[in-house]
């Protein structure tokens, strides 16, 4: 009797402290946008470009009998089309963009949860020097920048409280700070099940949703939380495919040797939802 009591004492015990978690999820990434600078004409091009105006002096000293300045007008913007033509296609030419692990971590204390960055992410430039045919090198750079994400839910007050940097469209590096109702996400729960490390995970799909959502978790881990703010499942979300991104899970603690404090962000300018929504069209009419 007195071990039952001690196992069933051990249990609830766990139980208790199973409700203070920390998972740590792993994504490919890559830069959110990227702004590239023109690369200097080589050699080689300015050579080909000298020779076609030589072409045009001589077309002019041929042909007396047509109007001059309007045939140097004509093969001046015929070249000049070239030469836009040939910028655009140095331009458009993809640089080689390396993907990085981004490691992100879901803290939960019972109805309250914290989603971050591991690591602070900060911009880089990435460049890139190649040979033309003359042997001449140039290089072209990009600037890569990185979007952030921080959120705080607290299920037992229906609130939602997240801080980013959105550099896809705001490339001032501005923090942004939304306060709003933690809404409920429907979920169509399916029965099909696979094995994420130690766990038999099943699949659930977000329903309403304007981009597919689907989720991987486990049962056995007694949690609604998951990465990226989303929740409401019968147990901690390990995988979430949303549209082409994949978080996975990488590593877990299920018991913290001291209780977690979790707060919430304080810092970035307040807006809505909808005014960051709003923001890519606003800051176009600005320019």
């Amino acid at each position: 009797m007195k071990t039952v009591l001690i196992i069933a004492i051990a249990l609830i015990s766990f139980a208790a402290k199973s409700q203070e978690i920390t998972v740590f999820y792993k994504e490919k990434m890559q830069p959110a946008q990227v702004s590239t600078r023109h690369e200097p004409i080589d050699l080689e091009e300015l050579s080909e470009y000298k020779a076609e105006i030589r072409k045009i002096v001589a077309a002019m000293s041929a042909d007396k009998d047509k109007d001059s300045t309007e045939i140097f007008r004509k093969m001046m913007q015929d070249q000049a089309d070239k030469m836009s033509a040939h910028s655009m296609k140095i331009a458009r030419k993809p640089l080689k963009i390396p993907t990085y692990d981004y490691i992100t971590v879901l803290k939960i204390n019972h109805e309250k949860s914290l989603y971050y960055p591991q690591e602070k992410v900060s911009n880089d430039t990435l460049s890139e020097t190649r040979t033309n045919k003359n042997g001449s090198e140039f290089t072209r750079e990009r600037i890569n920048y990185n979007n952030s994400e921080i959120i705080y839910i607290d299920q037992s007050q229906n609130k939602k409280i997240s801080a980013l940097k959105v550099h896809v469209f705001d490339n001032r590096g501005r923090l942004f700070l939304i306060e709003e109702v933690l809404e409920t996400q429907e979920w169509i729960l399916t029965k099909e099940t696979k094995k994420i490390d130690q766990y038999v995970c099943y699949k659930a799909i977000l329903n309403n949703s304007e981009r597919k959502v689907e989720a991987w978790y486990a049962k056995e881990i007694k949690s609604t939380n998951g990465p990226k703010g989303y929740h409401g499942l019968p147990g901690l979300i390990l995988e979430l495919k949303e549209g082409r991104k994949t978080i996975r899970f990488h590593e877990i603690n299920l018991l913290s040797s001291e209780s977690m404090d979790i707060k919430p962000p304080t810092e970035g300018e307040k807006v809505t939802r909808q005014e960051l929504e709003d923001l890519p069209s606003k800051l176009f009419n600005q320019y």
